[in-house]
């Protein structure tokens, strides 16, 4: 059901937007339709996260990165990557994890440079929302400037794509796979059984997992993500935060454990409701403020909820 493109259809108060996209919860990522209410969706995890992040928490991504990478001794005079800088990519590229990467050394090599040439137009080059600057990325399709981190939509619309101005991920703070696994459960090996109850009530209470307090924006590479001072969500091309989400376990099964009682109590619907939002959008702040003060230039590791 995690990758399915409709939701659970219970009855007409719960049936999530096929006809009415708001109003109501989501728990799994799916097809968004490509029209004009596209950017608006609620489940529009790319778009909810680039609104917050431009919005109350710029302060995190509006710095002056080009003396930071110089303080740091990252780049040359032209912005080229420093001796350093490779000395520090070399060393952090995971040999053991080859097996699942494609990538090699001097592609993330290329990566950085990328990154430091739209890094060198100015303090702003790298900056959350700002489309004056030049040059910007050759996309033939796509007249005038537009917004850096803006979501791409397709050839036409959005902005320019996950690469620009650095590489980067939109991040679910409780992902997906991790309410699949502990809340919504799977029956296998440390997962409770599924539970279309649990589902129901959780749609119920309307929290989106695709909210904006759910959404962390995120250098993709350590590189970048040093320089930014942030932790990286899925560096060197392996596709897996598996520290991070596996100590998510404990607190996410605690909530599970916690509906299942009101099931087996009959407790209404409609009073779990402040409840399940409340436990989900206090464990996304507690998450946010800890990747805030995670260690920058780094994988997102374990957390501590």
């Amino acid at each position: 059901m995690a990758s399915s493109d409709t939701h659970l259809a219970w009855d007409p108060k719960t049936l999530n937007h096929t006809e009415r996209p708001s109003g109501f919860g989501c728990l799994w990522r799916h097809t968004i339709t490509d029209n004009g209410g596209w950017s608006s969706h609620p489940c529009n995890h790319m778009s909810n996260c680039y609104e917050v992040s431009l919005n109350e928490r710029s302060a995190l991504y509006n710095k002056d990165h080009q003396a930071i990478a110089r303080r740091m001794k990252l780049v040359q005079e032209d912005f080229a990557l420093s001796s350093k800088a490779k000395k520090r990519i070399w060393k952090r590229f995971p040999v053991s994890d080859n097996s699942k990467r494609k990538l090699t050394l001097s592609d993330f090599f290329d990566k950085g440079r990328q990154s430091l040439y739209w890094l060198r137009r100015g303090p702003e080059g790298w900056h959350i929302g700002v489309k004056h600057l030049d040059p910007v990325p050759n996309q033939t399709l796509k007249k005038g400037n537009r917004p850096q981190f803006q979501p791409r939509q397709n050839q036409l619309q959005g902005g320019y794509g996950a690469f620009y101005p650095y590489e980067h991920n939109y991040h679910h703070l409780i992902p997906v796979g991790a309410v699949e696994e502990w809340v919504i459960g799977k029956g296998e090996s440390g997962s409770p059984a599924r539970s279309d109850q649990v589902v129901k009530l959780i749609l119920i209470s309307r929290w989106n997992i695709h909210n904006e307090k759910n959404m962390v924006l995120l250098p993709q590479q350590e590189f970048e993500a040093l320089i930014v001072g942030l932790p990286a969500h899925c560096p060197w091309g392996v596709p897996a935060h598996a520290a991070y989400q596996s100590s998510l376990q404990g607190r996410l099964r605690k909530l599970r454990s916690k509906i299942d009682r009101a099931i087996r109590q009959k407790k209404h619907p409609k009073d779990l409701k402040a409840d399940i939002i409340e436990e989900l959008d206090s464990l996304s702040n507690a998450l946010l403020s800890q990747v805030e003060n995670m260690r920058a230039g780094v994988q997102l590791g374990p957390v501590n909820v």
